[in-house]
C-alpha cells in the first residue's frame, strides 16, 4: 500500500468512500500512450488510469485500451488524443458519502452499466477514483464480515447451555440456515432445585431474527446476574413483556419453557405455539409416549397471559422430554417435499434407546440426507430433556 493511501484510511471512516478510493496522479489527456503506460504500471490492480484536461479530472482509461493502441504502430502515428478513449466519471462525489447510500442510488441510476466509475474529491481537491463495483464488492465483503462476527456473539450466547445437576440432563440441537438465525435457547438455574429449559423460534430471519435473539440472551444474563427467581407465570410474563418492548408491532415468538421443580417433583410446560412436546415413559417395562399440544398464544402477541390451562408432568425415573422448533418439519428436499411432522415423530422415537451424547449426530446426518444438495430453509432447533 502506497503512502497516500494509507494517509486515506487514517483520514476517512470504513464506512466512507474516501477510505477505498484510490490514488492515482491523473494523466493530461494529450500525454502519449507509451507514457500513460509507464505511469500506470506503479498501479498494477489498477486496470485504468484517470484523465484530466486543464486542470478538471474528466474520466479514466482503460488499460486494454493503452495496451492494444501501444501494440499498432499505425494505431500510435493516428492516435488522438487520450479524451478521445475516455470512459466519462458518471459524477463527482464528496469523500465523506457514505458507501452503502451511495451504492443504492448508484444501483438503481445504473444497473444496466457494469463500467460506472467517479472521481472523488475531498475539501474542493482530486482525492482519486473509486468504481461501482469496487463499492459493491466493498459493501458484501463488510457485510459478510458484519454477518460473522454476528454469527460469533450468537454462538456466544448459544453455548451457556451445560447444567450440572444428577438428577437430569439437557441436550440440544442446533442448525442455523443462515450465518445468523432466529432460534434461542437456554438452561436457567433459578435455585438449587428449579430449573427453566427453554427454547424460542422468532418469526423473522437472519438479522431481523438474530436482533430479538440477542435481546432475549440480554434477558437471561440479567436473570442470572441478579438471581432472579420468581413464579413460573411471572417468569413467563416477563420474558413475554421483554418482547412486546424490544420489538416493532406484528413480531412474535414461538417458544416452549420447561419449569422443572424437583422440590414439587414436577415440571410446568409453557408452550407458546411451539411445535409440540413428546413425551416419554416407562411403564410396565414397555416405552410410551405422549404429545402435548401448545397451550398457550405465542410470546408477544398479547398483554397478558391466562395461564389457567396448565400442562403439569409429574418427574418420574427415565422421563424423557423432547420439543423441536418447526424448522425440523418444514425442511424441503429437492423435490420440495416437507420432511414433515410423521417423520419428525418417527425420527425421534427411534432415538429414545440412543445415548444423548449422540442425538446431534444422528440429526446432523438426517438433516443432510433428507435436503440433499437444496438449502436449509429455516432454523432447525431440538432439545432432548432426560431424567435420571
Amino acid at each position: 500500500m502506497n503512502r497516500k493511501a494509507q494517509e486515506l484510511e487514517r483520514i476517512f471512516s470504513p464506512l466512507q468512500i474516501g477510505y477505498i478510493t484510490t490514488y492515482i496522479e491523473p494523466l493530461n489527456a494529450s500525454s502519449n500512450v507509451e507514457w500513460a503506460l509507464e505511469l500506470i504500471a506503479d498501479w498494477p490492480d489498477s486496470d485504468v488510469i484517470p484523465v484530466e484536461r486543464n486542470g478538471a479530472v474528466l474520466g479514466v482509461v482503460s488499460r486494454p485500451e493503452l495496451e492494444k493502441l501501444a501494440k499498432s504502430a499505425w494505431s500510435r502515428f493516428w492516435q488522438k488524443d487520450l479524451d478521445a478513449y475516455l470512459i466519462p466519471a458518471k459524477e463527482m462525489i464528496d469523500a465523506t458519502t457514505h458507501i452503502s447510500k451511495l451504492t443504492e442510488e448508484a444501483v438503481k441510476k445504473y444497473r444496466s452499466d457494469s463500467s460506472v466509475w467517479y472521481i472523488v474529491q475531498y475539501r474542493r481537491s482530486y482525492l482519486g477514483i473509486v468504481s461501482l463495483r469496487q463499492m459493491m464488492e466493498y459493501i458484501n465483503t463488510i457485510h459478510s464480515q458484519d454477518l460473522d462476527r454476528a454469527g460469533e456473539i450468537q454462538n456466544h450466547l448459544l453455548k451457556k447451555t451445560v447444567v450440572q445437576d444428577k438428577r437430569f440432563n439437557a441436550v440440544f440441537f442446533n442448525m442455523m440456515a443462515h450465518e445468523v438465525g432466529g432460534d434461542f435457547f437456554r438452561i436457567y438455574q433459578a435455585s438449587q432445585d428449579r430449573y427453566m429449559v427453554c427454547c424460542f423460534d422468532v418469526a423473522g430471519k437472519n438479522i431481523s431474527g438474530a436482533m430479538t435473539t440477542m435481546a432475549l440472551g440480554a434477558c437471561f444474563s440479567s436473570f442470572e446476574l441478579f438471581r432472579y427467581s420468581s413464579s413460573v407465570d411471572k417468569m413467563t410474563g416477563r420474558i413475554n413483556d421483554l418482547i412486546r418492548t424490544v420489538n416493532p408491532p406484528g413480531v412474535f415468538v414461538t417458544a416452549v419453557l420447561f419449569y422443572i421443580d424437583f422440590g414439587s417433583k414436577n415440571i410446568r410446560i409453557h408452550n407458546c405455539g411451539f411445535s409440540p412436546v413428546l413425551i416419554f415413559v416407562r411403564t410396565d417395562n414397555k416405552i410410551s409416549y405422549k404429545m402435548l399440544n401448545p397451550n398457550l398464544p405465542p410470546l408477544g402477541v398479547i398483554d397478558n397471559f391466562d395461564f389457567s390451562d396448565n400442562q403439569i408432568i409429574p418427574i418420574t425415573k427415565n422421563l424423557r422430554l423432547c420439543a423441536y422448533s418447526d424448522g425440523l418439519t418444514d425442511m424441503a428436499d429437492i423435490y420440495g417435499e416437507r420432511y414433515g411432522e410423521e417423520r419428525t415423530t418417527a425420527l425421534i422415537k427411534k432415538m429414545h434407546p440412543f445415548p444423548q451424547t449422540g442425538i446431534p449426530e444422528t440429526l446432523k446426518k438426517e438433516v443432510s440426507d433428507w435436503i440433499g444438495t437444496a438449502s436449509l430453509a429455516d432454523d432447525i432447533t431440538l432439545v432432548d430433556i432426560r431424567f435420571n
